[in-house]
């Protein structure tokens, strides 16, 4: 859609920057996700193919403009929202948790009324890689947890698999982004794992003690009020969700997390097989 030199000319300001991208301003009503040079182009190739599919299936999520090459990294060009995630908007305001909680859950279940696209199974197959790369650990453990996650269900509705509320935007509606994780699976998998999402995560270390105890009060609040609400809108019960705990737990293990939460993971991890 745009040559090397294009690009490069509609290249702006940095404006949000994760783990595998950075966004940059891209012309007038679009941003561009810029990935870094180590994320595999066909990871790339598949956010892109995701996004555009559950454009068109009538989710709310940014439309797409096209694939680039700027400064040798791969990106993608996407409709600009202008408003703030759903993480920044309860940090400003705090008395909006209950509330963001019930409308993720109301999002994240009409995302699992879809089919989703790629390979069957493909969701315990990549727990089932994580589990085995996962770091602290030891086989025995792994093997126990895989053994559990090959007596779960396959599923093939549309799974996010990274829906928490910084992936979700706000302006006159709520929006979906990040789609590089989202596979064909099992609803109760993608719940579990935004609910451990939502109640294991580390503490800045210098965070005052009035800071801890307000972040725990307010992780708790948003836990509940979304499960609840999960729940009333999906029929599932915690016995559906809970056997999903174990293995998605351990498959975050290899994700880029602070060694405290991690920590924190393998306690919950361990507890579960006792």
């Amino acid at each position: 859609m745009w040559s090397k030199e294009e690009a490069s000319r509609l290249l702006g300001n940095v404006i949000g920057e994760g783990r595998t991208a950075e966004v940059l301003e891209y012309g007038e009503g679009r941003i561009l996700k810029l990935y870094r040079e180590e994320v595999p182009g066909h990871h790339v190739d598949w956010e892109y193919r995701i996004s555009n599919f559950v454009y068109e299936q009538g989710v709310s999520t940014p439309k797409t403009y096209g694939q680039i090459t700027a400064e040798g990294r791969q990106g993608i060009v996407y409709q600009q929202i202008h408003g703030p995630s759903l993480l920044k908007l309860i940090g400003a305001k705090p008395w909006l948790i209950a509330s963001c909680g019930r409308q993720m859950a109301a999002l994240h279940h009409s995302l699992h009324q879809l089919e989703g696209i790629g390979e069957d199974g493909e969701q315990k197959k990549r727990l089932a890689q994580n589990i085995i790369a996962a770091p602290m650990l030891d086989m025995d453990e792994k093997s126990k947890i895989l053994s559990q996650l090959r007596l779960l269900p396959d599923g093939n509705k549309l799974c996010h698999g990274d829906f928490h509320p910084d992936n979700v935007l706000k302006d006159d509606r709520l929006w979906i982004i990040d789609w590089m994780t989202a596979v064909p699976g099992e609803p109760a998998a993608d719940a579990a794992r935004t609910l451990i999402m939502f109640s294991i995560g580390a503490v800045p270390k210098h965070a005052s003690f009035f800071s801890k105890l307000f972040l725990g009060i307010a992780r708790k609040r948003m836990t509940s009020q979304y499960l609840r609400e999960y729940l009333r809108l999906s029929g599932l019960s915690m016995k559906d969700i809970n056997p999903w705990v174990l293995p998605v737990a351990a498959a975050r293990l290899v994700e880029w997390l602070p060694v405290s939460e991690k920590e924190q993971l393998v306690r919950e991890i361990r507890r579960r097989l006792r």
